[in-house]
């Protein structure tokens, strides 16, 4: 009986505790309630709530906030966040007044702090940051936003709140009301420093002078100048004037810039010089420029794997304009004209806007008939009805290869102007490093299983709260992969792969998978629980920090 009784207390723990030590071991808990203090007549700390909304998003179950208390109901709540803390606890109602509270606290700031704990940010001297923005889409009303619709700023004193509303849809949703997300994370790390939820319809031309800006107060007393990498949004020259002094920027230049297309269809490909073995298939040409008054530099890139791929889309685009103009040209055949000038104004409209193809033959014939309906006279001559046009065409060799003659080239431009301290290859690396860095940090965001694929709260205030704990969670899921990686390169120790195979960088979803199945039960020798494990589980739990060895019971 007693034994029945124990089974019905086993919980599930998994994976959950490599994600609550990690927790543990960047004092999560502690840093939250200290910058915000535990209101005495509530049971669950705000530090608790967000530990709890982040072992629910790193669960990857998709439970919104309401079902927070069902998801822990099989989790042993005491070992993971606090002793004598049970499911109970955790309602939509504490989770959302923690909410609140983070947003009265600053978001953008406590992350910051939270972060720069986490990661030793002044121990690293980590001076290389990424910034870029993706956009959320929302369905559903949000009154608050509409309201606000006409105001032009917010109350002074007062947390900002963004606005759920239209804008250019990142997710290819212009139907959608969203709110944006600026990020800044670490130099070849997904792991994020800075966070901040912004109106739908901010752009990011805009906004990313003012994000820097907002870090840059926050960081204040930095010894060494910080160096941002961004896509070219960030270069405009108001925007390289308003940070010009305050850091050092690497980006792509926009081809709407005159300059580029000059320098690109008039230095020849030989003047370019080879990335060597860290850049293959890339050569480079650096030139000397200043533009909107600040002195650059500028690295003239071409890539042969951009030129192979941008060849096909261009090849793709040459064949929808095609089938297109075929389209246009049957419909224009069965149109009448009034007039022949119509009828080749219409011919000059549809390959005016022609990129890739010209006219070749172009024949505007008439359209006689009898006025009169019926039998017509003998003498009766047929007068003109109107007139069709018809012709063919062909493709544009001169259009094809002036876009062929761009593709592969980009340009990169820079305010850091040594060159032995920041030679060009390492640039160019710095910049292509983006996708590495920045954008898979997205992707986890946007994880159909991650529990905040789908805002399900009404308020705008939780919705920037919830960005921020999505965040925090993809902190804590950054740091825990680095940790494995970089003692399994250390011991020269390695987990299996998804194919059995031996590999020291594996990815923390596939360790997550491999945590899958770990019992936790109470017994009478141990009172805070006992687990079992596969001896593979206990290999990965000893690549970890003490903080997650405890809470599993390894040595």
């Amino acid at each position: 009986m007693e034994e029945n009784g124990l089974l019905s207390q086993v919980r599930r723990i998994d994976h959950l505790g490599i994600v609550s030590g990690v927790a543990r071991k960047i004092r999560l808990v502690e840093i939250i309630d200290r910058m915000i203090p535990p209101a005495p007549q509530r049971g669950v700390t705000a530090g608790e709530a967000v530990l709890a909304l982040v072992l629910n998003g790193l669960g990857f179950v998709s439970r919104p906030l309401y079902l927070t208390p069902a998801y822990f109901e099989t989790k042993p709540v005491g070992t993971l966040i606090r002793s004598g803390l049970t499911e109970e606890d955790l309602n939509e109602f504490t989770l959302g007044r923690a909410l609140d509270d983070l947003h009265e606290a600053g978001l953008s700031a406590l992350f910051l702090h939270l972060a720069s704990s986490a990661v030793g940010l002044s121990e690293r001297g980590t001076t290389f940051f990424h910034l870029d923005s993706t956009s959320f889409t929302l369905s559903g009303r949000y009154p608050q936003s509409e309201a606000r619709e006409d105001e032009e700023a917010e109350d002074e004193g007062e947390p900002a709140v963004i606005r759920i509303t239209h804008g250019f849809s990142k997710d290819h949703r212009p139907d959608l009301k969203q709110f944006v997300l600026n990020m800044i994370t670490l130099h070849k790390s997904r792991i994020p420093i800075w966070v901040e939820a912004l109106d739908g319809n901010t752009v990011d031309k805009t906004s990313f002078s003012r994000t820097i800006q907002s870090f840059l107060q926050q960081v204040q007393g930095a010894e060494t100048p910080m160096l941002f990498v961004a896509d070219s949004a960030l270069y405009t020259k108001k925007t390289i004037g308003e940070l010009s002094g305050k850091i050092q920027w690497v980006t792509r230049v926009p081809e709407t810039v005159g300059l580029v297309r000059h320098l690109l269809s008039e230095v020849p490909l030989e003047a370019f010089r080879p990335g060597g073995e860290d850049l293959p298939g890339i050569r480079f040409c650096e030139v000397g420029t200043t533009f909107g008054g600040i002195p650059q530099r500028w690295i003239l890139v071409y890539s042969q794997t951009s030129r192979e791929r941008e060849e096909k889309t261009l090849s793709r685009a040459v064949s929808r304009e095609k089938k297109a103009l075929e389209a246009s040209l049957r419909a224009l055949s069965q149109t009448v004209f009034s007039c022949s000038e119509d009828a080749r104004t219409a011919w000059e409209e549809i390959f005016g806007k022609a990129r890739y193809h010209r006219a070749s033959e172009c024949v505007v014939s008439e359209e006689t008939g009898h006025v009169r309906s019926g039998r017509p006279k003998k003498d009766a001559k047929p007068e003109i009805q109107g007139y069709r046009i018809s012709g063919s065409f062909e493709p544009d060799p001169e259009g094809i290869d002036r876009e062929l003659h761009r593709k592969g080239f980009f340009v990169i431009a820079s305010n850091h102007l040594d060159d032995k301290a920041l030679p060009a290859p390492e640039m160019i690396a710095l910049y292509k490093s983006q996708g590495t860095s920045i954008e898979p940090g997205f992707r986890f965001y946007k994880d159909p299983l991650f529990f905040a694929d789908a805002f399900f709260l009404k308020s705008e205030k939780r919705i920037m709260a919830l960005t921020v704990v999505m965040g925090i969670a993809l902190l804590i899921y950054s740091l825990a992969e680095e940790e494995l990686r970089r003692t399994l390169k250390t011991l020269k120790g390695s987990v299996p792969d998804q194919k059995k195979k031996p590999t020291s960088r594996p990815t923390m979803r596939w360790i997550f998978q491999l945590m899958e199945g770990i019992n936790w039960m109470p017994s009478r020798g141990d009172p805070a629980g006992a687990i079992w494990m596969k001896e593979v589980q206990k290999k990965i739990i000893s690549f970890f920090s003490p903080e997650v060895k405890a809470i599993y019971g390894v040595p």
